[in-house]
């Protein structure tokens, strides 16, 4: 009986595990920016939901609920902000944008 309730406790933490790891990496923007010293935070904006999130070594990550989000890079000189429209976030998994080239 306590060999049972040892494995029992032991699946019941594997699966609480993989549940919190989906819960961590799902519903994220994240992306970076070719010229990392450009890029000081970026603000993503669906209906009349907003949030900013720092640029980090011109990596960005951007907790989002799922739904069409539009994202503002802001930028410093001499290059220029950027948006990106129509950034669908799925739920439960991370939207990876890539290495986004920055206007000048």
């Amino acid at each position: 009986m306590k060999n049972a309730m040892v494995q029992l406790c032991m699946v019941v933490l594997a699966i609480s595990g993989i549940h919190a790891m989906k819960l961590i990496n799902g519903n994220t923007i994240i992306g970076k920016v070719a010229s990392p010293d450009a890029l000081t935070y970026v603000w993503a904006v669906s209906g009349q939901d907003s949030i900013i999130a720092p640029a980090i070594n011109g990596s960005f990550s951007v907790k989002v609920k799922p739904g069409r989000w539009k994202l503002l890079l802001h930028t410093i000189s001499p290059y220029k902000d950027q948006v990106i429209e129509n950034v669908l976030v799925t739920e439960g998994r991370p939207t990876n944008l890539g290495e986004i080239k920055l206007l000048q």
